[in-house]
C-alpha cells in the first residue's frame, strides 16, 4: 500500500532546517517537543433576532508560529536567533554574546525558509512527502532559563511564520507538507 503525503510520522524527534538556500542552519540538538501550531481566526456575524448565537463567521487570516526548545547551543547558534545580538571573539574562540535593546525593526525581511524533517534512524529524514516546510520564518528568543541540580537548560525560539511575498514561492502562502511538485 502506497503511503500518503504528509502528515509527517506519528512519533519522533525532527530536525529543523532554517534558510536551506543559504547559510542551511540547523537548530539542534533540541530537547522537548518541537511544535508547529496553525490557527485560523475568525469573526462572528451575529443578528440582534439570535441573540448572541452567530448567523455565519467570516475568516479574518491564519497565525503560524514554530516553537524549537534548543538545547546545549553555543554563542554563534544564540546569535543567530537573538535580534542583532554580536558574538566576540576572545582570542580564537568566541566568548561573549552582546544583547542590546531593539525597538522598531521589521522581521520580515529577515525571514527565511525552514524545513521540519523527521529524524529516521539518527539522521535527518531524505523523505521530501513527510517534510513540513515553511516559506517565510523569523525566530524570536523566548528565553527563561533556569539553574538547578535536576533541570536541563533550554532555550526556546519562537519562529514567527509570515505569508510569502518571495518570487519563486506560490504567492501569500505559508507553510505546506511535501514536496512542491
Amino acid at each position: 500500500m502506497a503511503r500518503q503525503v504528509g502528515p509527517p510520522r506519528d512519533l519522533g524527534p525532527a530536525c529543523i532546517v532554517w534558510d536551506s538556500a543559504g547559510t542551511n542552519l540547523r537548530f539542534d540538538p533540541t530537547f522537548g517537543t518541537v511544535t508547529f501550531r496553525s490557527e485560523d481566526s475568525v469573526e462572528d456575524i451575529l443578528h440582534d433576532e439570535h441573540g448572541i448565537v452567530p448567523v455565519d463567521a467570516v475568516f479574518t487570516g491564519r497565525t503560524a508560529a514554530l516553537e524549537v526548545p534548543m538545547t546545549s547551543p553555543n554563542l554563534l547558534d544564540l546569535q543567530v536567533v537573538v535580534h542583532d545580538a554580536t558574538a566576540k571573539k576572545s582570542s580564537a574562540k568566541y566568548k561573549i554574546l552582546w544583547v542590546p535593546n531593539v525597538v522598531g525593526d521589521r522581521l520580515y525581511p529577515g525571514a527565511k525558509e525552514i524545513i521540519i524533517k523527521p529524524v529516521i534512524d539518527q539522521i535527518c529524514g531524505t523523505d521530501t512527502s513527510e517534510w513540513l516546510y515553511i516559506f517565510k520564518a523569523y525566530p524570536m528568543a523566548q528565553f527563561e532559563i533556569g539553574w538547578d541540580n535536576s533541570g536541563q537548560r533550554v532555550y526556546n525560539v519562537l519562529f514567527k511564520v509570515f505569508p510569502s511575498d518571495a518570487s519563486g514561492t506560490p504567492h501569500n502562502k505559508m507553510w505546506r507538507f511535501g514536496p512542491a511538485s
